[in-house]
């Protein structure tokens, strides 16, 4: 947009600042807000430890400066609270947390996904979109493989992404807190609260960085339905989205397209954000049809892998499809590829509804 107006395009860091201000000033709001609302209720009420740590004093404006630009995670994340950045410097669960076998553990993995990022952006250039030989000189089978290629080579450079902002935070200690509180990525301790004032506080105790692990890459590339992908991908970025977004909408059917939107607009302008995201809530009703009536309700063991092959199948394809029209961006690519493969993504898409369609139809 800045284009448009004739001022210079802003560098890529600075917009990936500006992504994670967005998430951390909205968020912060929301967590004042709700605290607001608790201390209301609370009045009256005995001490709860439960709410006592999801309450937040309201911060000066240096602290709120403090918490968007601490650069801790200022520019590939992950998202944490202001209660979790508090308690870095208030509570120091970092202290007694062990880390050293945790950060081997993510940085074993670095070499090969540098070494598949490289290898494969080598072989295959997102440019090549960009090419009119591209789309007369090849098959449709070389263009839907050049689909699952592109998208490798994203999800890899977004794995390298999220262990590195990962080992920031653990390197300074963001995010540890007491194994006992189960905590949840984004989102922090979700039980046993108690354990975390000082009086109950045991020296012996384990703690974890769970709070601030953005994803599980074994389980992102084994899972095989893309609601499933979608809860373990950049999880504290979910959590924003389900804690924030999702779960005030009021009209429940609306909510899972409000939030994909809201994703989209997160991202960005560009078309193909919104081609990519805003398509996802739409097979994922189709996929629900297939996972909850089809394989939960196979009556052998054969059939429900089968099912299960076809669900990972399914989801890597559409998964890949959408990777390539995110990174495309603008709508006269996303066309020209979409048209160059038949639109076959959603034509098996409606074909699968359909077929569900019909087969309800005659059960029923």
């Amino acid at each position: 947009m800045t284009t448009y107006f004739g001022i210079p395009y802003p560098p890529a860091h600075t917009n990936l600042i500006q992504m994670m201000l967005t998430l951390k000033l909205v968020g912060l709001s929301f967590e004042v807000h709700d605290s607001y609302l608790i201390k209301l209720k609370q009045k009256d009420a005995k001490y709860d430890a439960e709410k006592k740590f999801k309450t937040i004093c309201q911060p000066s404006i240096l602290e709120v400066f403090h918490y968007a630009f601490c650069y801790i995670g200022i520019l590939t994340g992950p998202y944490f609270k202001y209660r979790t950045y508090w308690d870095l410097f208030n509570h120091n669960y970092w202290r007694k947390a062990t880390y050293i076998n945790l950060l081997i553990k993510k940085i074993r993995i670095i070499p090969t996904l540098i070494i598949c990022y490289l290898a494969t952006s080598w072989i295959f250039p997102l440019s090549e979109f960009k090419n009119d030989s591209f789309y007369t000189s090849t098959s449709l089978s070389y263009r839907l493989w050049y689909m699952y290629s592109s998208f490798f080579i994203f999800r890899t450079r977004l794995y390298l992404g999220f262990i590195f902002s990962e080992l920031i935070c653990i390197a300074s200690g963001i995010g540890a807190y007491p194994e006992v509180t189960d905590p949840q990525s984004g989102s922090g301790p979700t039980r046993n609260f108690e354990s975390l004032e000082t009086e109950y506080s045991v020296k012996e105790e384990v703690y974890n960085f769970d709070c601030i692990e953005s994803i599980d890459i074994m389980k992102v590339e084994t899972i095989s339905t893309v609601r499933g992908a979608t809860r373990i991908w950049n999880m504290t970025i979910q959590y924003w989205i389900a804690e924030y977004v999702y779960r005030r909408i009021p009209v429940k059917k609306l909510r899972t397209l409000v939030a994909f939107g809201i994703s989209a607009l997160w991202h960005g302008i560009y078309t193909g954000y919104y081609v990519s995201l805003c398509s996802v809530p739409f097979y994922l009703a189709v996929e629900d049809i297939y996972d909850r009536q089809y394989r939960n309700y196979a009556d052998s063991a054969g059939k429900r892998i089968l099912w299960t092959f076809f669900l990972y199948t399914m989801k890597m394809y559409q998964f890949s499809f959408w990777g390539c029209t995110f990174q495309l961006l603008h709508i006269d690519l996303i066309f020209k590829y979409c048209q160059s493969i038949y639109f076959l993504p959603y034509i098996v898409l409606i074909t699968m509804y359909a077929i569900s369609r019909f087969n309800n139809l005659r059960t029923s």
